[in-house]
């Protein structure tokens, strides 16, 4: 067994291990949120009650953003059609790509129903979980400025109103969104993502002998050979100036696939689409790879969990470091809520140091094996601060964080995991902070774009 098929088989005993049955194993960043209701929740310290709630969420599973892959796909099996260069299974797969590309018609980057769906569950999760949070005080929501993020807000506070009417979403101004979009605001974030040194680790993934091998075997099962070898592997253009390779169209289906999951199972059945069934296993994960390695290098803790791509979410983490300290000291604010995308968790995840998000591969073929977006920043992903107080005045404020509505390690020492002493919490980021650099002195904006 080579290299790269060691690395496949230890990421699928890893996934298996976790719990996570397919598809879902190999749906990446684009994977539906789940939420085992037999998860069971640590008891809270004798005396204590949750009274504030600090919230980062992603938004709900969506539409695929824009038509790229579709494109690839569908223009590049009706050329093969068209030559008579097709096999049965590559007619099927023409067919569903046609049914795909009518479902997302018009819908483009919109929330799913089933996106829709798993919001308000972890909504009214909230509500359930913590009814001594929701006194009826006040919620600050905001999101950012995307359509998917806000409707994802407004969705989530259906289950507030009651109790919470003048409840609203609000955001910062466009040009100025540096807690939620704080990605945009760096140009020394955006000259490491277009790097070399980032690049040439995203093809050293996408050039294993491995990658190429099981595309050629996918290819074998869509096209004839001779399509394959005429067109694919020196370059078919599909539409003028613009050309594909094998490995482009195979990708381009590949994350249709990913993308078909934010369906729900019932509509993509409805529908006559399962591109699940187009590969075989080691295939999904190997192509897995290839797709997600961009959000380990880009989102993630890539070569340094403290580089770039993690300082940018300072301003979001100081954000809530003070909105809980306002929150302890006025005890007058019951929740802070705040929707955006898997480039604003991601990070702040990474900063935080959660378990699982700040690992750096000691070599990029092995990333898989330490980070797995599907646990980390599935479609909805959220962090949650659950702070407690105790009924005796000279008891420590505890804070319990929560990753996916999980319970996670934090990096600090406690006696009574997962409850930790707010005050050890709060100095821990502090002193991080100020180690990295990331003084809350000047303005969000300045701070972005001074970062090194």
């Amino acid at each position: 067994m080579d290299y790269a098929k060691k690395i496949c088989a230890l990421c699928l005993f890893a996934f298996s291990c976790m719990g996570f049955a397919e598809p879902q194993i190999a749906a990446g960043s684009k994977t539906a949120y789940h939420f085992d209701s037999k998860y069971t929740y640590t008891p809270v310290p004798d005396g204590y009650d949750a009274f504030y709630i600090d919230h980062v969420g992603r938004h709900g599973s969506r539409y695929i953003s824009k038509s790229k892959y579709e494109d690839i796909a569908y223009q590049t099996l009706l050329i093969a059609e068209s030559k008579g260069q097709l096999t049965h299974l590559g007619k099927d797969l023409l067919d569903q790509i046609s049914r795909i590309a009518q479902l997302n018609k018009g819908h483009y980057g919109a929330l799913t129903d089933l996106g829709r769906q798993n919001i308000r569950l972890i909504s009214q999760r909230m509500l359930d979980n913590y009814p001594t949070v929701f006194k009826g005080q006040k919620i600050e929501v905001i999101s950012s400025s995307s359509p998917r993020a806000k409707e994802t807000a407004n969705i989530f506070v259906e289950a507030f109103h009651s109790k919470y009417p003048q409840i609203n979403v609000t955001q910062q101004q466009e040009d100025q969104q540096t807690l939620l979009r704080f990605f945009e605001y760096s140009p020394a974030y955006k000259e490491f993502k277009q790097s070399k040194k980032v690049k040439n680790a995203v093809k050293s993934i996408e050039n294993m002998p491995d990658s190429w091998e099981m595309g050629q075997h996918f290819l074998q099962r869509i096209f004839s050979d001779e399509f394959i070898h005429k067109y694919l592997d020196k370059g078919l253009e599909i539409k003028e100036n613009s050309s594909i390779k094998s490995m482009d169209f195979v990708i381009a289906v590949y994350q249709l696939y990913q993308e078909s999951l934010s369906f729900s199972p019932q509509l993509l059945a409805e529908h006559h689409v399962d591109l699940n069934s187009f590969f075989h296993e080691d295939e999904k994960t190997q192509f897995n790879n290839i797709v997600t390695v961009k959000n380990y290098l880009q989102i993630g803790p890539a070569f340094d969990a403290n580089g770039i791509q993690i300082k940018i979410a300072a301003p979001l983490l100081w954000d809530m470091l003070n909105t809980a300290d306002i929150a302890i000291k006025n005890n007058n604010i019951d929740a802070n809520l705040r929707f955006a995308h898997a480039e604003t968790v991601s990070p702040l995840e990474t900063l935080l140091e959660i378990e699982g998000t700040a690992t750096v591969a000691n070599s990029i073929l092995q990333y898989p094996l330490v980070w797995q977006a599907d646990k980390i920043i599935p479609m909805m992903a959220n962090i949650q601060w659950i702070f407690y107080k105790s009924k005796k005045a000279d008891q420590p404020i505890l804070v319990k964080v929560l990753l996916n509505e999980q319970e996670v390690h934090l990096p600090i020492k406690t006696e009574h995991y997962p409850y930790y002493n707010w005050d050890d919490v709060k100095q821990f980021y502090l002193t991080k902070l100020n180690k990295l650099g990331l003084s809350p002195q000047s303005s969000a904006i300045d701070m972005l774009k001074n970062l090194r």
